[in-house]
């Protein structure tokens, strides 16, 4: 499917990108811009890949559900220590091709730290959040609650899926926690591997700080496939058991 509806007028895509048809705005996050840079300086050669990727996602999202707003949740680029040669020429090359087309709204990172000095050569204005009436919107990587229909970035979500002979295979994933209605989105970026959602969020050390507060660990799982467009997984803790039993030949 190339979206679900997980709740009203909220939908996920197989383009990475929450749809939120009532406001007509799309939310993505953890982009990475300038990866490749900061990974040339220390000592790994990767092609510059990362643009092209990205760039070639929002474009179809542009063209599918035609945005009012474009929502960047955060981790637009790679370092946190410094704006690099890269990431100037790659958020600017972002922003001047798609300003005309949406109405673009940065939420600050972890990995934003220097970000504003880029925005503001094209009089943009990050924020830390994102609030109306009904979304609650920012990254993730500090502890700001949980209230509304809150979507966050930060975690990477991946499933990671195991068979009887240690074979491993990796999907970005969107978490979605109904009784919190919490909604995690997948790193856009084309390095990320994620993280294994059925470890990290059925554990007590999540990385993002916020789900923490959530004591009832009702998470459900959507993978992004090429074949089968988006795919519910069903609870982690069903996908963490089969996951375990695959593993087990005996089972």
């Amino acid at each position: 499917m190339k979206e679900i509806e997980v709740e009203k007028s909220v939908y996920i895509t197989d383009l990475y990108c929450v749809y939120l048809s009532d406001i007509s705005s799309a939310v993505i996050s953890d982009l990475h811009l300038g990866f490749e840079e900061e990974m040339n300086l220390n000592g790994l050669f990767l092609p510059k890949l990362q643009r092209d990727h990205v760039e070639g996602i929002v474009e179809k999202i542009i063209e599918r559900y035609e945005p009012e707003h474009l929502f960047i949740n955060g981790d637009f680029k790679q370092e946190f220590k410094r704006n690099l040669p890269q990431e100037w020429e790659d958020v600017i090359h972002f922003i001047d091709r798609f300003s005309s087309q949406t109405d673009l709204i940065f939420i600050r990172g972890n990995h934003d730290n220097y970000l504003q000095t880029i925005l503001s050569k094209r009089g943009i204005s990050g924020l830390d959040v994102y609030e109306d009436e009904r979304y609650y919107i920012y990254h993730g990587d500090r502890n700001l609650g949980i209230r509304k229909i809150t979507i966050l970035g930060h975690e990477h979500p991946s499933i990671v899926l195991r068979d009887r002979v240690g074979g491993i295979f990796k999907l970005p994933a969107f978490v979605y926690g109904p009784d919190e209605h919490v909604l995690i989105t997948p790193a856009m970026s084309f390095f990320s591997s994620g993280t294994d959602i059925t470890q990290s969020l059925l554990s007590d050390d999540h990385f993002t700080p916020s789900l923490k507060e959530i004591k009832d660990k009702k998470f459900r799982a959507f993978g992004i496939t090429d074949d089968f467009g988006v795919v519910d997984f069903g609870f982690l803790l069903d996908l963490q058991r089969k996951n375990l039993s695959d593993m087990n030949p005996h089972h």
